[in-house]
């Protein structure tokens, strides 16, 4: 629809009359568009201040080994503002920072233009098996964010867990040698060994052995000993086994001060004396213990290697015989000993030590081809997650009455009623540490 106002011209003004055209949509006509108006951006102001700015937030060390240090990891502290930023200290804190090194160059102040950046580099190396999530603290004078942090993780991952089995046996039959140290002073400690003889014996009496029990001693200089049995040898059927072992290892102290186990212990079980004087003692089908009791080492200049090497081919399994050491200072002084000891699997002891009845007993499981000592494969790296068991029972970790750890040869020994008994089976199981990864 088109409307036509005429405006009339009102006198005294001289203006000429003018048509205006108004247009009105029709019904359902769609009204023309009318333009928005342009609003120009304003640019945004400079920025004047200094702006601290991480390249990472967030560090994932994940697990790793304990006691192996990882890769370095980097973090890039940039200034991204408009004036000098000023860093102060740059620092790891938190608990678990000694997890972690810090490498950095640049030191613990500097200052960084605008666009300028400065980097450091972080290693994680843990000491336990643990979390340790410290930060990486930044100190500047950027105005809205003085402490910038970036949180660092990891932890030290488990070892791997080790088992190993074992099952316990016994000889049924053993012959046991005895090298007694007679010179000028030992008649103390051989008291000490008398005293406590019966609980050596008890085993076998117990364990029901068929064994035979001779005693000879160090001095190889006399022809009344020179490796010949003192007496005659002991079994289950002797009268007073007790009172005549002691009346035998009661030999004065008249002996020879150069003791000579090693060459003595070879006499007595070779020609002539194991077809003459000691004729009977050592039996082709028996195990063979011998046991030393000395304050001096072997003094000859023959090697614990050399020895063993002839001793165990006495019998057709190295497993049948052991040699056993109680001597003074049994790992310095007396190293020969223990070390025949050692590769026998037999037990060493300390000549002054107050409990021989717990040295002496667990000779004589050995004697009789028991275990009380088992070494282990690998060394332990936290015994307070070790496990071992008997049977299926847990035994404790006691040095009376369950199992104790010897650092020195590497084993777990038995002690009182868990001395595994014969035919029972067990597990040690315990953590190896992880090897660092290349």
């Amino acid at each position: 629809m088109r409307i036509q106002i005429l405006l009339a011209c009102i006198a005294p003004l001289a203006v000429a009359c003018t048509e205006y055209d108004i247009h009105r949509p029709a019904k359902g006509e769609v009204p023309p568009a009318t333009e928005e108006p342009v609003v120009e951006e304003e640019e945004p102001a400079p920025v004047t201040d200094p702006d601290i700015e991480l390249s990472r937030t967030a560090i994932d060390f994940g697990g790793w080994p304990k006691d192996c240090a990882s890769p370095r990891e980097l973090i890039t502290i940039s200034n991204v503002g408009g004036a000098d930023l000023d860093v102060s200290n740059v620092e790891i804190t938190g608990e678990g920072k000694g997890a972690y090194t810090l490498w950095n160059d640049w030191g613990t102040e500097f200052t960084l233009a605008p666009g300028e950046s400065a980097s450091v580099e972080l290693e994680f190396m843990p000491n336990a098996w643990v979390d340790f999530e410290p930060n990486l603290m930044v100190a500047s004078n950027d105005p809205d964010e003085p402490e910038a942090y970036a949180s660092l993780s990891g932890f030290g991952a488990n070892d791997s867990i080790h088992e190993e089995t074992f099952e316990q046996d016994l000889y049924e039959a053993v012959d046991v040698l005895w090298v007694v140290d007679n010179s000028g002073s030992m008649s103390n400690d051989l008291d000490t060994v008398a005293r406590n003889f019966s609980s050596f014996i008890q085993v076998f009496i117990d364990l029901g052995l068929d064994w035979q029990m001779g005693v000879i001693t160090t001095d190889m200089d006399n022809a009344q000993y020179s490796g010949k049995l003192v007496g005659p040898y002991l079994t289950p059927t002797s009268p007073d086994v007790v009172g005549e072992f002691i009346d035998q290892i009661d030999l004065g102290s008249g002996g020879s001060a150069t003791e000579k186990g090693f060459e003595a212990t070879e006499a007595a079980l070779t020609a002539p004396l194991v077809d003459g004087h000691n004729y009977g003692f050592l039996r082709a089908d028996a195990a063979l213990a011998t046991i030393v009791i000395s304050d001096e080492d072997n003094s000859s200049s023959q090697s614990a290697s050399s020895f063993v090497s002839w001793y165990e081919s006495l019998k057709a399994s190295s497993d049948m015989t052991t040699f056993n050491a109680i001597c003074e200072g049994i790992f310095l002084s007396c190293s020969k000993y223990a070390s025949a000891a050692d590769s026998t699997g037999g037990i060493t002891g300390d000549i002054a030590s107050s409990d021989y009845a717990s040295i002496l007993e667990s000779i004589s499981y050995t004697s009789a081809g028991m275990t009380v000592s088992f070494d282990l494969e690998y060394v332990p790296s936290d015994l307070g997650r070790m496990e071992v068991t008997v049977d299926g029972a847990d035994v404790p970790q006691d040095p009376f009455n369950g199992w104790t750890y010897d650092t020195n040869d590497q084993s777990v020994t038995f002690h009182g009623s868990w001395i595994p008994a014969p035919g029972s089976s067990g597990t040690i199981a315990y953590p190896v540490a992880l090897e660092c990864p290349e």
